[in-house]
C-alpha cells in the first residue's frame, strides 16, 4: 500500500530536491528488486513447465531452460499473436527493435509546414 502522507494533493510533489527517500528506505527497495529479479530467473516447473514444452522444441530450447523472464516474454508474444492485442505487440516490439523516439513539434505550435515553391524561368541565350 502506499504511503498515504505522499498520496495528499497539498504535499505537492512525491519527491523533491528536499523530499529525498531515506538511506533505508532506499535499501529497501533495492532488496525488493533483487528479490524479484531472483525470482524471475528461477526455472519454470509443474503445469507451467509441461505447456511450455511444445513452445521450447519449437524454439529449439530445452525446457528446463525457460526460466519465468522468458516465460514471461513469451506468453506476452503469443498474446500479441493470437488474439492481435496491439498493446503486447507494441510491447515486444519495444523490447526486440527499442521504443521508438518520440517526437516533438518545437517550432510551428503544430501548425502545418508550408513548402516554399520556386519558379523557375528558362531563358534562352541571346541569339547573334
Amino acid at each position: 500500500m502506499a504511503n498515504e502522507e505522499y498520496l495528499r494533493p497539498d504535499k505537492g510533489v512525491k519527491f523533491s530536491k528536499d523530499n529525498q527517500p531515506s538511506g533505508e528506505a532506499k535499501k529497501a527497495g533495492k532488496r525488493r528488486a533483487k528479490a524479484l529479479k531472483d525470482v524471475c530467473s528461477q526455472l519454470v516447473t509443474g503445469k507451467s513447465k509441461e505447456a511450455l514444452e511444445s513452445l521450447a522444441k519449437y524454439l529449439g530450447l530445452q525446457v528446463d531452460e525457460i526460466d519465468i523472464e522468458l516465460a514471461l516474454h513469451l506468453k506476452q508474444i503469443q498474446k500479441a499473436l493470437n488474439e492481435g492485442d496491439t498493446k503486447a505487440y507494441n510491447s515486444v516490439m519495444d523490447r526486440l527493435k527499442g521504443r521508438p523516439k518520440q517526437e516533438i513539434d518545437h517550432t510551428t505550435k503544430g501548425d502545418k509546414i508550408q513548402d516554399k515553391q520556386f519558379e523557375v524561368k528558362i531563358i534562352p541565350p541571346p541569339q547573334g
